[in-house]
């Protein structure tokens, strides 16, 4: 490499790594007087220009756009309209722009140094360009166009405007899952960039945006390498990278592969798991001996959830020697796939024998002497390593069944309830007393959250073979009235910000609010569902103000806030129990909930109730439609025995009556008192008439609930075909007892009557029926027809 070459590079080393010139020459002091001089020409450079700087940091960070420089010190390109500036760095300022014809969002990235850019910086500049412009991928930042006005480089990419991971990280930590999951999407797009030849060589937090939206995005190529190409622009001994997350062999000159890429993923994982990068020392050279000569301290060490397996597959990709980490990105993604599904992983721990070997070959001295000091107390030394191994053996077997509890916690919280419940009935405790506080105490949570979960069902139970939401919805005001009392949360009338607060500490939080949001809907008195809808708002606390909005009852009757505020909670994926809640109010309002249910099934396919509602609303419109969505139901839970026999009558609407009375059955066998089951197939078996088989059905809804006059009044009719007429009018008659105002019981009543000559008593019911008739009812005329035969007109 030519001297013009070797200056450059680490004068870009010293832009980018802040240490004096000394350190960075410090295997070429000949060259620190020409490395001081050319630094200081740069910061003359940023001086002059450092106008369009008045708001940035000097940490180079990116800032806000609108408090950046004013618009008449930024630049002019043709065909764009700059607006701010977002950031700058040692080698280039990135502004916020619009192309103007395209009418599209951009950022613009200039090389600073302009005209004083030397060859070096040219060329990294440009290859920064042509490294992003060659990959297509949704999670790495894409390029646009390059150009170069005033002799100054640049080129546009896409706006990413959601921050950086560094900055989601100082916020906020993230969950084991989470980042698995992160890692995993960083790592399919990394594997994406290697295999169209580009090897990043610094990735690391500040490096990954994050859109709006949260949609993760790779980007400042500046130190990436096209493999087998670019080998002249990176000299032997030249540190490229940010030490805290480079490859030992980046740290000491090596050759550079893909597997420095793996190396820098393995530290993002490390981040996010344990609060910091793996190695971080008081300056650089602590930082990079530490990176050489020391193995990370394990995760768990730091963050007690870290599960083994992603423990493991983070250290994979720490190993020292790049042949020891995962050969792609692809395998690293592929085996976070594997955790994230709670399978196998690929990789293997490194053992204890593997361990001591390069503990050795780092300290061969000290090594020795305790060699020495073994021989010397070899009995007391096997004993101890005895112990310890026994030790070791309880801790790793200890850590297992931590990382299944933490499995079934994930379980629960995705509200898969059943598969929770039979991962910690077989876990043990291995003897450790702190484990089983916390399997008991996972195990008593679960029951309230199930409790919690059974209460919001209840309202499409069947109670006492009978299906009537009203009641049910009675049922369950109480029984969420005497759960949350049995839980020392509060009840209706206590003080809503103590009761929040008590919630807001809950070990099952998420599982009080939505009850709260449910609990509202089968309110009935509006003092109590406000006291309710109170206290939601206050547990769940809510910056963009959208759930509150959602919960006041103010906005329920009315239809456009009603189809705003819908439309606003799909957007930003609100949970189903919420977006169930917004659905029973639009039916409440009078405005039909299919499109809107429809949406809320595709974004929760696997929620029971946003299928069978859908599947109930659709049911005497579209039946066939509606099928689908009852067998989605059944898939999720087998045993509700309604939506077997709503899924039963939207059969019989389509004609599929076998199919249809198969799943009445299958209701009436996982509940027997079903008495809207029974009727249901005393009418299939009518209209085929089977009068006998149909009879049966009616008396065993009748067994059950002697109090439903419909039952009474098909009994009656299927009675008369058989041509017994006095048991026909005593059901008619037991039918409008019940319901005075019964008009259609009373017509069959009349006509009884008449089949047997009993003129007056057939008079006197239709005109029973008649009373009561709507004057526009399809069936007026022929009971006026009847009323006529009796002798009246």
């Amino acid at each position: 490499m030519s001297y013009e070459s070797q200056v450059d590079a680490l004068l870009e080393e010293l832009l980018e790594s802040h240490r004096s010139v000394e350190e960075v020459c410090a295997e070429q002091p000949e060259w620190i007087d020409e490395v001081r001089r050319r630094y200081l020409k740069v910061r003359s450079i940023e001086a002059q220009i450092g106008d369009l700087f008045p708001d940035t940091d000097s940490t180079g960070q990116r800032s806000d756009a609108r408090s950046a420089g004013q618009p008449t010190t930024l630049p002019e390109l043709p065909g764009y309209e700059v607006h701010a500036i977002l950031g700058h760095g040692g080698m280039g300022v990135v502004y916020q722009a619009r192309h103007l014809k395209l009418n599209r969002p951009v950022a613009i990235k200039m090389l600073l140094a302009g005209a004083y850019a030397s060859n070096m910086e040219l060329l990294r500049f440009e290859r920064e360009a042509e490294s992003i412009a060659g990959l297509r991928h949704p999670h790495i930042v894409q390029i646009y166009d390059v150009g170069e006005v005033l002799g100054r480089p640049f080129y546009t990419m896409e706006l990413v405007e959601g921050g950086t991971l560094s900055k989601k990280l100082a916020d906020q930590p993230v969950s084991v899952r989470e980042a698995a999951e992160t890692l995993a999407t960083l790592a399919i797009a990394v594997q994406a960039a290697h295999e169209g030849g580009i090897v990043h060589r610094d990735l690391k937090p500040a490096n990954i945006l994050l859109t709006r939206d949260g949609i993760l995005k790779i980007s400042d190529f500046g130190l990436a390498r096209r493999v087998d190409l670019d080998a002249g622009l990176t000299m032997t001994g030249a540190r490229m990278g940010t030490p805290s997350y480079m490859a030992p062999e980046q740290v000491s000159g090596g050759l550079v592969g893909p597997t420095v890429d793996i190396y820098a993923l393995g530290t993002l994982l490390y981040e996010m798991l344990a609060g910091r990068p793996p190695f971080r020392g008081e300056n650089v050279i602590e930082t990079e001996r530490r990176l050489i000569s020391e193995e990370p301290l394990p995760p768990s060490r730091i963050n007690q959830n870290v599960p083994p397996d992603l423990e493991t597959i983070c250290l994979k990709c720490l190993e020292k020697e790049p042949l020891q980490r995962y050969p792609t990105a692809a395998a690293l993604a592929d085996d976070l796939q594997r955790f994230l599904r709670y399978e196998p992983i690929a990789a293997r721990p490194v053992g204890r024998t593997t361990r001591i070997w390069r503990w050795i070959h780092r300290s061969p001295t000290t090594a020795a002497l305790i060699v020495t000091a073994v021989a010397l107390c070899g009995m007391l030394a096997i004993y101890g390593m005895r112990e310890l191994a026994l030790v070791a053996g309880t801790r790793a077997e200890k850590a297992r069944l931590m990382a299944r509890l933490e499995s079934g916690l994930e379980l629960e919280r995705q509200g898969r309830y059943a598969e929770t419940r039979a991962l910690l009935g077989k876990l043990g405790d291995g003897g450790h007393i702190d484990l089983r506080r916390r399997i008991d105490h996972a195990v008593a949570n679960l029951d309230i959250v199930e409790a919690l979960d059974a209460l919001r069902l209840h309202r499409v139970s069947v109670i006492d073979g009978r299906y009537d939401e009203q009641f049910n919805q009675t049922f369950a005001d109480g029984r969420y009235e005497a759960l949350f009392s049995d839980l020392k949360i509060g009840s209706p009338g206590d003080v809503d910000s103590e009761v929040a607060a008590r919630i807001d500490t809950s070990d099952f939080k998420r599982s009080l609010i939505a009850a709260l949001d449910d609990w509202a809907v089968c309110a009935s008195d509006p003092t109590r569902r406000d006291w309710l809808l109170r206290v939601a708002c206050l547990a769940d606390r809510d910056p963009t103000g959208l759930r509150d909005r959602i919960r006041d009852p103010s906005t329920w009757l009315d239809p456009p806030t009603l189809t705003e505020l819908s439309q606003a909670a799909l957007d930003a994926k609100l949970s189903v129990q919420l977006l169930r809640a917004i659905g029973d109010r639009i039916g409440d309002a009078g405005m039909d909930t299919i499109a809107f249910r429809k949406q809320v099934q595709l974004a929760h396919a696997d929620d029971f109730l946003a299928n069978f509602t859908l599947a109930d609303d659709l049911r005497e419109r579209e039946p066939a439609e509606a099928v689908r969505y009852y067998q989605a139901a059944l898939a999720i839970r087998p045993q509700a025995s309604l939506a077997h026999n709503n899924l039963g009558m939207a059969l019989a609407k389509l004609g599929r009556k076998p199919e249809a009375v198969a799943f009445f059955k299958a209701a009436l066998r996982i509940d027997p008192k079903f008495v809207l089951a029974y009727y249901n197939l005393g009418l299939i078996f009518a209209a085929e008439g089977k009068t006998r088989e149909s009879i049966e059905q009616f008396r065993n809804a009748l067994m059950i609930d002697p109090n439903v006059a419909f039952a009474h009044y098909q009994l009656g009719r299927v009675t008369a075909t058989e041509g017994d007429h006095l048991q026909a009018i005593e059901s008619f008659r037991k039918a409008t007892r019940i319901d005075p105002m019964y008009a259609a019981a009373f017509g069959a009543m009349g006509e009884s009557f008449l089949a047997i000559e009993r003129r007056d008593d057939a008079e006197h019911a239709l005109k029973q029926c008649l009373q009561w008739l709507p004057a526009k009812d399809p069936m007026r005329a022929r009971w006026e027809a009847l009323l006529e035969q009796c002798g009246n007109s």
